[in-house]
């Protein structure tokens, strides 16, 4: 038996107050919990509003988590508990086996010492024999034997307790890990630690999701910010999976101002970064998740202003002014209700969709607006709008009120960097402009986001219509998605580059180009862009020919236009755009989209 295993290790009092202290804090923090749902109680009773609303669901959540804690800490204190009784009763054997083993010890040693000395008499007796009568093995036979006795089971004693003392060792370590598993369960934890091992094991992104369901919103945030890979790895769930799951979520419970359960709150306030990204989801859902998206963003731009400002290099003045668009921005992204909806934004990917109209029931046409050459973050930053303004014409002027626009720019375009471009960049864009393997690789995200659509319900409503508009490099996007299976009812070149050799039009659709006489027209008669295979030369495409710009001459009687060179440019962008120079395009595209032929 070795002494340094010792099983009454610690002090039952420290463990005992270890416990108190637990319990002491449970009580306040149900003082906490109280006041908070009284809070909560008084803002749904007089805070009337959206803000009220958001005000309400903040404190319940708050209230929610402080019980949670209590109830952890309350688990604590009786896991405490238990182990100081246990414990104590450890130390009481202990003691007792402690006693025993020392009686024994000295059971030993002083019947040792006693037969020591017969047994030196014995010797002694025999040697100063001279006849021979003294027997040293019978010398006080009875005596020694008695003696021996007394040793042997005092050492038969001190076997017996060195085995209940490593009895009680093991009974001690078993009592330790009663009280570490306590102390670290699901009731007294919390789902994190245990979510936390399965999710980085998780053998699929839908069985990641299954196990984010249920945790708080502080746990979710904890979690990612721990294993930030795991928002990657949700990313890769199936969109009607997602969307089964999500439906799935909203059947667990009561329902909130915005038809979400506790579970689909946690979520969103917890996981914006899966939320705001995830196809399938619906998109009241990513936008309300990309609200608070924006906001950590202004926070970001926030602490960044001031050390910018006092560094005062090269070029900060610029970046104060880009930062400073963004902020504006995405204050409507925030806004009650908000005035710009991000059906998706991650800044640090390049990723950025922005919504125009409302997604309801009596949603019939999904107008998909893809920008071109040059497209980046701060494009959809500008004042007045630059990429937005036909997309939100167009909604704008629906009839039927029927219309969503989705302006989309799903990761780095051509040329698509951000900040102030030399003119060798420039050159670098036009070339991944005409770059096929370019287009191919990003239509990948243009075709997982209208896979990302096409499992809401409104889909098999009748009427509905998937249209998709592609500005110069924009179309070469999207004919590349159709490659990859994209479906649209119509596809709408404003003057569009091209497609890739392996793209044929679709049975069902119908496609037409909108054109000026441009730099990106002068180019594709040479046929070097997209080797020829341009719209305004394809036979899929319906088209009115060239329209005259503001600052075009027709000469007379021969259909011909003459377009100043320094208007190249101009009227490359004009197409896209909702002034009155580019009425007759607007007018020919809304008759097309919602006229009798529509």
């Amino acid at each position: 038996m070795s002494r340094d295993d010792d099983p009454g290790l610690g002090s039952v009092d420290g463990i005992r107050r270890l416990a108190t202290s637990r319990r002491d804090e449970v009580d306040d923090l149900e003082v906490a919990s109280y006041r908070l749902t009284e809070a909560a109680s008084w803002g749904t009773e007089c805070w009337q509003g959206l803000s009220g609303e958001q005000f309400v669901a903040a404190v319940t959540d708050a209230a929610a988590e402080v019980s949670a804690v209590a109830r952890g800490l309350e688990n604590h204190a009786a896991a405490l508990e238990a182990y100081a009784t246990a414990v104590s009763l450890i130390q009481g054997s202990k003691q007792t086996l402690e006693a025993r083993r020392a009686m024994a010890e000295k059971t030993v040693m002083s019947t040792g010492a006693t037969l020591k000395t017969i047994m030196r008499e014995a010797a002694d007796a025999a040697r100063d024999d001279l006849l021979g009568i003294v027997d040293e093995s019978e010398y006080r036979s009875g005596e020694r034997t008695t003696l021996q006795r007394r040793i042997d089971d005092a050492q038969l004693e001190l076997e017996v307790v060195a085995g209940l003392w490593s009895e009680l060792v093991e009974e001690r370590a078993a009592v330790d890990h009663r009280c570490i598993a306590a102390l670290q369960s699901l009731e007294a934890m919390g789902a994190l630690p245990q979510v936390t091992e399965a999710a980085l094991a998780a053998g699929s992104a839908e069985g990641l999701l299954d196990l984010l369901a249920g945790l708080t919103a502080t746990e979710l945030t904890m979690l990612l910010e721990r294993h930030p890979e795991l928002v990657d790895e949700a990313f890769l769930a199936d969109p009607e999976k997602v969307r089964a799951w999500w439906d799935g979520l909203g059947a667990q419970g009561a329902r909130n101002a915005d038809g979400l359960t506790a579970l689909q709150v946690a979520l969103v306030r917890g996981a914006p970064a899966i939320v705001g990204a995830l196809d399938g989801l619906p998109p009241s859902v990513r936008i309300a998740a990309n609200a608070i998206n924006a906001a950590r963003r202004i926070a970001e731009i926030d602490r960044m202003v001031g050390p910018l400002e006092r560094r005062g290099l090269t070029g900060d003045a610029e970046l104060l002014a880009a930062v400073a668009r963004e902020r504006a921005y995405l204050k409507g992204a925030v806004a009650q209700p908000p005035t710009v909806q991000l059906y998706l934004f991650d800044p640090a990917k390049s990723r950025i969709i922005e919504m125009i109209g409302e997604w309801n029931d009596k949603t019939r046409t999904v107008l998909t607006y893809v920008p071109g050459t040059l497209t980046n973050m701060d494009s959809f930053y500008r004042d007045p709008e630059t990429v937005q303004q036909m997309a939100r014409w167009l909604q704008a002027e629906d009839p039927y009120e029927s219309t969503v626009a989705f302006i989309f720019k799903d990761g780095v375009f051509p040329g698509g960097a951000e900040g102030r471009k030399d003119p060798a960049e420039f050159v670098g864009a036009f070339a991944q402009a005409n770059d096929p393997d370019f287009a191919r690789r990003t239509s990948k995200a243009l075709y997982d986001f209208q896979r990302g659509l096409a499992v809401d319900p409104i889909r098999s409503e009748p009427g509905y219509r998937d249209v998709a508009i592609g500005h110069s490099w924009g179309l070469a996007n999207i004919t590349s998605a159709e490659v990859r299976g994209a479906a649209y009812d119509k596809v709408i070149s404003l003057a569009g580059a091209g497609m890739p050799a392996e793209w044929q039009p679709r049975a069902g659709s119908t496609y037409s180009d909108y054109s000026y006489w441009d730099f990106l027209q002068a180019a594709q008669r040479t046929g070097g862009v997209w080797g020829g295979r341009n719209p305004n030369r394809s036979d899929a495409f319906e088209s009115q020919g060239y329209y005259l710009g503001p600052d075009d001459v027709e000469l007379v009687d021969s259909g011909l236009a003459v377009v100043p060179p320094s208007k190249l440019d101009d009227n490359h962008s004009l197409v896209a755009e909702t002034g009155v120079e580019n009425d007759q395009i607007l007018n020919d595209l809304w008759e097309e989209l919602y006229g009798r032929d529509s």
